[in-house]
């Protein structure tokens, strides 16, 4: 009796045990198919088990500025989820999760009359167009177009309200995630030196974006915020206290990525700093420029 020899269904390589040899691909079992395998070992182990990927992947990324990056450039990666599907379940999570309104933004004033987006705003449908260019016309450019654009279309009508919407969601929200890439660039052009290659500084950006999603998250869900009008002091305090730990946290971040070497010199902990400061404003004017130059190209597009 010749005993047939089992292939690995991804590389079909011979199998020799539970695992793939080339691969790693794990042997086809039959029982690991069923409902009660499923919910009680994959789904609990994955969701349950406090050294499994996911929640190693988080505590690393929440708590350990950086060190995702380092783990990933030096080869370490298995032991961790990739940084493409953290920042791809953040902005999935901020997409449908973030309240909308325009009181629970995220914004950080530079000025007495500007204000800039650090994450994407999500405006209500139901808002009118007048109340939804308010919102994110933070340079006041948007005003004079939906002035002379109200002179030939009734701007304030159910049809030219929801084409609006339509248009501005379809513009301006997914490529305010872009920021990832311009991210990515400006952390090449000033560290190119310590870290010549730029997938490198994309997977630090990719981590930054991803924890500033998910603290935004965080905070805009808070119940604090949700009382914003009743309590606006404590709100405001929340808001400042989350701005300087994601300030921070990308400071510490770029101190223990790009001078880990020297860890114990001031100069890298200043260059660090004002770096973070450099990116959390470069960041911040991108996001609230695509989401105007959405909103121009939304109005535009309304007609009778």
């Amino acid at each position: 009796m010749i005993t047939q020899i089992a292939e690995c269904a991804s590389c079909a390589r011979p199998l020799s045990g539970p695992y793939c040899s080339h691969c790693g691909e794990e042997a086809v079992d039959p029982h690991a198919l069923t409902v009660r395998h499923f919910v009680g070992h994959t789904l609990a182990h994955e969701m349950l088990h406090l050294d499994g990927k996911i929640w190693r992947t988080l505590r690393c990324l929440f708590f350990r500025p950086g060190f995702l990056t380092a783990e990933y450039c030096a080869g370490r990666r298995r032991p961790y989820v990739n940084p493409v599907r953290i920042l791809i379940t953040a902005i999935i999570a901020f997409t449908l999760l973030s309240p909308g309104g325009g009181s629970r933004q995220f914004t950080v004033g530079l000025g007495p009359n500007l204000r800039l987006n650090i994450a994407p705003a999500k405006i209500a449908e139901g808002f009118s167009v007048e109340d939804t260019v308010t919102q994110i016309d933070r340079f006041g450019l948007l005003a004079r177009l939906m002035e002379w654009k109200a002179t030939s279309v009734d701007l304030s009508s159910d049809t030219a309200r929801e084409r609006f919407h339509v248009q501005l969601h379809k513009f301006a929200q997914p490529l305010s995630f872009s920021n990832v890439l311009l991210l990515a660039l400006v952390l090449f052009l000033v560290f190119r030196r310590q870290q010549p290659l730029l997938v490198a500084h994309a997977v630090f950006s990719m981590h930054a974006i991803s924890l500033i999603l998910f603290t935004t998250l965080m905070m805009l869900w808070l119940p604090l915020m949700k009382l914003g009008e009743v309590h606006l002091a404590a709100a405001l305090l929340t808001v400042l206290a989350f701005m300087i730990g994601q300030f921070a946290y990308l400071a510490v971040a770029i101190r223990r990525f790009y001078f880990a070497r020297d860890a114990r010199r001031v100069l890298p902990g200043l260059l660090a700093t004002l770096s973070a400061f450099a990116l959390y404003v470069v960041n911040s004017v991108f996001v609230t420029g695509i989401q105007m130059l959405g909103g121009a190209l939304a109005l535009l597009s309304v007609s009778h």
